[in-house]
């Protein structure tokens, strides 16, 4: 588990990296793994029509498996006193992002909430909104992260 930021703490690490979650990953083993099983289950079964239905999901799963294994060390996304670069983007300055911030939406579930991260480029006149669910980090440590990025700009540039 990485170590909290401190908010206060402008010394803090100079880029914050952010990834695909490792979630995904397990997720597909579990049903790869749960598929081979009721594959082979139902085949001693004789049931051939659940042996097709379980062989299926289990050729597609392999190639969602390895597509995951594969981009699991690809940067999303790079926040750092310069600006924040998304993927293989250009990076975008401080000084032409406005409203940066994570939000939490209730998607209707009882205890069901899914959290964006959210950034207005001024320049090209665009809002990025990305879900949370499938990076690394959490709302939490990211909204500490910008707030610490965003001073450090403010402090590197003087404009405090």
């Amino acid at each position: 588990m990485r170590p909290l930021i401190d908010e206060n703490n402008l010394n803090y690490s100079k880029d914050f990296l952010i990834y695909y979650t490792r979630g995904e990953i397990l997720e597909r083993i579990f049903y790869v793994t749960g598929a081979l099983i009721g594959l082979l289950y139902f085949y001693i079964q004789s049931q051939l029509i659940l042996v097709s239905i379980f062989f299926f999901v289990f050729v597609f799963q392999i190639p969602l498996l390895i597509k995951s294994i594969k981009r699991i060390d690809e940067i999303q996304f790079i926040i750092n006193s310069k600006g924040i670069q998304y993927k293989e983007d250009i990076l975008v300055p401080w000084n032409n992002i406005e409203n940066e911030r994570t939000i939490s939406v209730n998607n209707g579930y009882k205890r069901g909430r899914t959290e964006y991260f959210i950034y207005y480029i001024i320049e090209s006149d665009q809002i990025m909104k990305f879900d949370l669910g499938e990076l690394s980090t959490d709302a939490t440590e990211l909204s500490i992260v910008l707030t610490v990025q965003r001073n450090r700009f403010k402090k590197e540039n003087n404009i405090i």
